[in-house]
């Protein structure tokens, strides 16, 4: 489902609409409406700056922002923004990746946020946390994809779906 929205696949039948815009299979388009957050980020062997931004220009504004946002502060604060990850972010905890994946998607400021099992290898508290940062944004929509959420969790969303019962 995912995919399709991002438009990397075509669905089989039908259409994806946005504001009345077929973005169906049409990357470049989608792009700009999604953010996304992946189950297992990319991280880059280079700066933590870099992991966050993707070398896009921000303002040191709209990083904070995103980073305060996402939970980032303390390990700015402690290691700076020029910090260097390691090959694959091995110098930081999954929880730290996950936030650097979820501070780009913050950054972005897209309308519509994609979370693929954005938090299913992280512990309750970590996971709840992650959950406050994105559903509680009222900028965002959120659609995320997960095989289990938690009864709390479920009570945040408008509409959980379960696709193996449609």
């Amino acid at each position: 489902m995912l995919k399709i929205l991002l438009g990397k696949l075509s669905p089989d039948k039908g259409e994806v609409l946005i504001d009345n815009h077929d973005i169906t299979s049409d990357w470049e388009i989608a792009h700009n409406y999604f953010s996304y957050i992946a189950q297992s980020p990319f991280i880059f062997d280079d700066t933590l700056e870099f992991n966050i931004t993707l070398g896009l220009p921000y303002s040191q504004k709209e990083i904070t922002t995103a980073i305060d946002k996402a939970g980032l502060t303390d390990l700015v604060n402690e290691k700076g923004l020029d910090y260097k990850v390691g090959e694959k972010g091995q110098n930081l905890s999954g929880g730290q990746i996950q936030r650097i994946e979820i501070t780009r998607a913050l950054l972005s400021q897209r309308p519509i946020m994609l979370a693929d099992e954005a938090t299913s290898a992280l512990d309750r508290k970590l996971s709840k946390a992650i959950h406050n940062i994105i559903i509680n944004d009222k900028k965002l929509t959120v659609i995320e994809v997960a095989h289990n959420l938690s009864k709390e969790d479920k009570e945040r969303f408008d509409r959980v779906l379960k696709l193996d019962e449609m």
